[in-house]
């Protein structure tokens, strides 16, 4: 018997139990691989976002402002390796600038601290960029996700909580007004909970499938989006974040880096029938024409595959960006039962937020 049982132990997951603890709520978290943080959480470019992109009425909007400035406070706390890069967007050609000026536009609706960039002084910080002309977002940085992972796992211990890894999620019902959630480690075993909550990303349509009164009507349909980073050796021409004008699923194949400074290139998105984390090689002239748009002198020599992630969208590849989905009762009927999906990008950026934000939703019903 316990107070919470959550469902995924990625960053969302964590963030949630580490708030929902720290309530007093005794909390589980349930996470089906070895370690925490092992699928999209560790899978991505470690970015910090500012919120610059999204419809200034999303969730996802205001929950990634407030989530980048909780994660830079909570990591210079816990002393977690990152950096505050700054990042410029930029415009490659004349027929960008339109683009350009929209991503303005809606940075300032969203009270996302943005300039327009002096040229000169790009240049000067990252010598042999090719642009037409860029904004600049100085709230923009990276994180060591896996000291992040550790720090989150700390604190749910400290406060009483418990990981349970390798542990999958079998079913749910609801008894007698609580949740019996059946699972599986080394063997089959039962939790009974007040509360369920699942944030399983990739494996979430599938979970929800097992929670009996989850109506079919109210499961989004997971559309796996993968990434592919290639890394480049040798000392890194630049000191910023270089971001592309995005496309409508992407924010484009950027400039990024890993906490050592070296610089990596990615994602690339294509959509994929299943769960796969292979790396195909023949992207590599992909890349390297994506690249060569902004940075000519690139050296194909020192381009070399890095990883892949999967993100978790609930999007056809030719439909509109969605916001974060989180729901209560008022949208499936189901007492006590708190469902995240579709947290993908900039999900990393505002899982203390998300955390905040569903602790709430929890606090109103504790009795």
């Amino acid at each position: 018997m316990t107070d919470v049982v959550i469902i995924g132990g990625g960053v969302i997951g964590l963030a949630i139990a580490r708030e929902a603890s720290r309530s007093g709520l005794e909390t589980i978290v349930l996470e089906k691989n070895e370690r925490a943080g092992d699928d999209t959480s560790s899978r991505n470019s470690g970015v910090i976002h500012a919120g610059i992109y999204y419809p200034e009425n999303f969730l996802k909007t205001s929950l990634c402002v407030k989530g980048n400035k909780l994660l830079y406070e909570y990591a210079l706390a816990k002393k977690i390796n990152h950096k505050k890069y700054g990042k410029y967007i930029i415009s490659s050609n004349p027929s960008e600038e339109a683009k350009l000026k929209k991503i303005f536009k809606q940075a300032i609706k969203n009270k996302v601290e943005i300039y327009e960039a002096d040229s000169d002084r790009v240049k000067e910080n990252n010598p042999g960029l090719i642009f037409k002309s860029a904004l600049f977002s100085p709230s923009s940085g990276v994180i060591d996700v896996p000291e992040y992972v550790t720090a989150l796992e700390g604190d749910i211990q400290h406060f009483g909580g418990l990981i349970s890894l390798k542990t999958s999620f079998l079913s749910a019902a609801r008894e007698n007004g609580l949740f019996r959630i059946n699972c599986e480690s080394d063997q089959k075993f039962s939790i009974t909970s007040k509360f369920l909550i699942n944030c399983s990303g990739l494996s979430s349509e599938i979970n929800l499938s097992s929670i009996a009164g989850f109506q079919k009507k109210d499961i989004y349909k997971n559309y796996y989006a993968k990434g592919h980073y290639f890394k480049y050796s040798g000392k890194a021409p630049f000191s910023n974040l270089i971001y592309p004008i995005s496309g409508q699923h992407s924010l484009g194949i950027h400039v990024g880096f890993d906490l050592a400074g070296g610089m990596r290139f990615g994602p690339d998105i294509e959509f994929v029938k299943k769960i796969d984390y292979s790396f195909d090689e023949n992207l590599k002239d992909k890349f390297l024409n994506s690249i060569s748009q902004y940075w000519p002198e690139i050296n194909p020599d020192k381009l070399h595959p890095d990883y892949t992630g999967i993100r978790p969208k609930i999007t056809k590849p030719n439909e509109p960006m969605q916001d974060f989905n989180i729901q209560t009762k008022n949208h499936h009927g189901l007492e006590r039962l708190i469902n995240l999906q579709g947290i993908e990008s900039p999900g990393l950026t505002s899982s203390l937020a998300i955390g905040k934000y569903v602790n709430n939703l929890l606090m109103q019903d504790v009795q």
